[in-house]
């Protein structure tokens, strides 16, 4: 049980998350989906499965933080395995995952449905995360997330009144990196720490569209009573440069719009549960702050975590 428990803490390393910015149609890390997790820390030697969700209703924000009357209703499943061989580099533990996340994403307006995007996201390769484990029961952990181009998403637009929909191939043209540090004070049942995530993205090959580097941030304050772990959590979303285009009329409304840089933040409780066999994990987010050039609002998450 103890094993599980620091399973269930310790396994956050990436996502995915539907963006309504500019010309693409996703930004690389799911903000939020490493909350309530050990961010600093590995889980003991094994191989683990981990299963996130997200069901959310988001509403779009312009350049100035203007509600816009178009909407998104979103679903993400992300399943993860996690490897730990139980050896050391650099006096860190080493570990390494996989993840194929799933996405469907509904684009309303005027309460009808506009867009639908569904399928598979990129495939998500880290190989490699390393854990230190620091005094006074700090952890320090670094990984790097490769976003392989691979996605097979299907992207479908209204054509008609009465509904019918045309579908496209909407595969996703362009490699992401993700470099992360986190860093967690876990001592008597208390988990308080944060997880940076830099999202750096190359050229997408089928538009010539560049979106710019973006830095996620996941926060987690809870604490472990027995099998029960309540809390908050979080998350802030700053895009750090302006998106960029090959395509002089796109990069002219990009300029337009203040380069299209996102911010968004959020936060809300989080209740989890350890059954044993596996740990369940619950939580919800509302929107705080001021959102610019992406959507936000509120979002349920749901994350099982079973060591084999």
């Amino acid at each position: 049980m103890k094993k599980l428990l620091w399973a269930g803490m310790a396994l956050g390393v990436l996502g995915t998350a539907p963006a309504v910015v500019a010309e693409e149609n996703w930004s690389p890390h799911l903000p939020g989906v490493d909350q309530g997790l050990a961010a600093g820390a590995l889980p003991p030697p094994g191989t683990y499965f981990i299963n996130s969700t997200l069901n959310a209703d988001y509403r779009y924000a312009d350049n100035s933080g203007t509600k816009q009357g178009t909407r998104a209703s979103i679903f993400v499943d992300v399943p993860i395995i996690l490897w730990n061989p139980g050896v050391q580099v650099l006096g860190a533990d080493y570990s390494a995952a996989l993840a194929q996340p799933f996405t469907h994403v509904d684009t309303l307006s005027n309460g009808s449905t506009v867009a639908r995007n569904w399928g598979l996201f990129e495939t998500i390769a880290v190989p490699g995360m390393l854990s230190w484990s620091l005094p006074n029961d700090f952890h320090v952990k670094t990984g790097l997330a490769v976003y392989i181009p691979d996605g097979t998403a299907q992207k479908q637009k209204n054509t008609s009144a009465n509904g019918t929909y045309a579908g496209v191939a909407n595969s996703i043209n362009y490699w992401s990196l993700e470099p992360s540090v986190g860093l967690s004070w876990l001592h008597d049942g208390w988990n308080i720490g944060a997880e940076l995530n830099y999202d750096y993205n190359f050229k997408n090959t089928q538009t010539g569209y560049t979106s710019g580097d973006v830095l996620v941030v996941d926060y987690t304050l809870t604490k472990t009573i027995g099998p029960w772990t309540v809390g908050l959590g979080g998350y802030s979303v700053n895009q750090l440069e302006d998106d960029k285009s090959s395509i002089a009329s796109v990069q002219s409304s990009i300029d337009a719009n203040g380069g299209f840089r996102q911010a968004k933040y959020a936060a809300g409780p989080i209740l989890g549960y350890n059954f044993g066999p596996f740990a369940v994990t619950g939580a919800y987010n509302h929107a705080i702050g001021e959102t610019k050039n992406t959507v936000n609002g509120d979002s349920f998450w749901t994350r099982v975590v079973v060591p084999f």
